[in-house]
């Protein structure tokens, strides 16, 4: 385990990280505000705790979670926890490894062969392991735009995937084809911030908590609202009239954001989760600040450890300051599966980041490169 630990450094950072101006036309401001008023109206059966944020407080978070994890085979009650998956007894480190931003790099870089293998052949006697990713997967290439995203999952679910968050370039493809691609997807699909607006009810389940021993660990996902400003996909988040379809609890500071990620937290620590992982489509540089993993870990208590992407950036032993001046450790593993994320925490319940890079995870699974070429093959025909 001693090769994925690295020392600390506190990450420093100011006001100059990620600036982009979204300025939006006065007809723009003015049809948000209209339809502000409309989700406000037709979500008047909600509670009004000051702490919620348009949609869900804490206790309607939970509420929406226990409906959907009722209906799955896999989830459980354990202790009076809810809990979608049990990684069994012994006291272990728990590891979760991460990729982001990965946009279909089947077989570039560590490539998802090699990681097959590493991951298959880690030392699960001394440590649980889960894998995760953070958005941006289903498109980057030619087979996976041809195949609009479904080449990508095909891999993914044959590797073992237990848990992704949507990335802005899911949207790619319009929003017919991003929930078909969702629903392909064996892993838990997170995202606390995705709001239906016809539907008006989360398109996701905003978290999960799995148990490893005795340890409950809720995580959460949320994926960056600036995705509704992206020139290319935007017409997707509305229809002909310009009504919006997608609400991604998007404001003018990033209180709403922030506010419905607490409420998650909460929610999750109030249901017995014992450490809280944060699995952001957010990132730092070169997005819209307020919206960042920084601000949203400044802005809120009781994440334990972030796991980002978004800004294809590779941090390796981050740590963050929180709302209540507590360091919370954050780990980005760059882009095109240049590296692999892992956040370890430990059996006395320590987050230590770091990167594993082509030195540590660098011998191919032959057979499963095998299944990744003919993957390739079926939609290059």
């Amino acid at each position: 385990m001693s090769s994925i630990f690295f020392n600390f450094y506190v990450f420093l950072f100011d006001n100059k990280y990620g600036i982009i101006s979204l300025m939006f036309s006065k007809i723009s401001r003015k049809m948000n505000i209209i339809i502000a008023i409309l989700i406000a109206f037709s979500m008047l059966s909600c509670s009004s705790n000051p702490n919620s944020t348009l949609n869900h407080s804490p206790m309607e978070v939970k509420m929406y979670k226990e409906k959907e994890m009722n209906e799955s085979d896999s989830a459980s009650i354990i202790d009076g926890v809810l809990i979608d998956k049990n990684f069994g007894e012994g006291y272990k480190d728990i590891v979760i490894f991460s990729t982001n931003d990965s946009f279909s790099s089947y077989n570039d870089n560590l490539g998802y062969a090699s990681i097959k293998h590493y991951i298959d052949n880690f030392d699960r006697n001394e440590n649980f392991v889960t894998l995760v990713d953070t958005g941006n997967f289903s498109t980057g290439n030619a087979i996976a735009i041809k195949s609009k995203g479904k080449s990508s999952i095909e891999i993914m679910n044959a590797i073992g995937y237990d848990i992704v968050v949507p990335g802005s370039h899911e949207f790619d493809y319009g929003l017919d084809t991003f929930y078909e691609n969702m629903e392909m997807l064996d892993s838990d699909i997170l995202c606390c911030n995705i709001y239906d607006v016809n539907k008006k009810t989360l398109s996701f389940i905003p978290y999960v908590i799995y148990r490893y021993d005795k340890t409950n660990v809720a995580f959460i996902g949320v994926t960056s609202p600036d995705v509704l400003y992206d020139e290319k996909n935007r017409n997707y988040f509305f229809d002909s009239n310009g009504n919006q379809l997608l609400y991604f609890f998007e404001d003018e500071d990033g209180t709403m954001l922030y506010n419905q990620i607490q409420a998650c937290v909460d929610s999750a620590k109030s249901e017995g989760a014992d450490k809280v992982v944060l699995l952001s489509h957010l990132g730092i540089e070169g997005v819209e600040t307020k919206w960042s993993s920084t601000q949203v870990i400044a802005n809120t208590k009781d994440i334990d450890a972030v796991i980002d992407g978004h800004s294809m950036e590779v941090l390796d032993n981050g740590l963050m300051t929180n709302k209540i001046g507590s360091f919370v450790p954050l780990v980005q593993a760059g882009s095109h599966l240049t590296n692999l994320g892992a956040m370890n925490i430990t059996k006395d319940g320590y987050a230590y980041p770091a990167v594993m890079k082509e030195r540590s995870v660098n011998t191919k699974d032959e057979e499963f490169q095998k299944f990744i070429d003919n993957v390739i093959e079926k939609y290059n025909n």
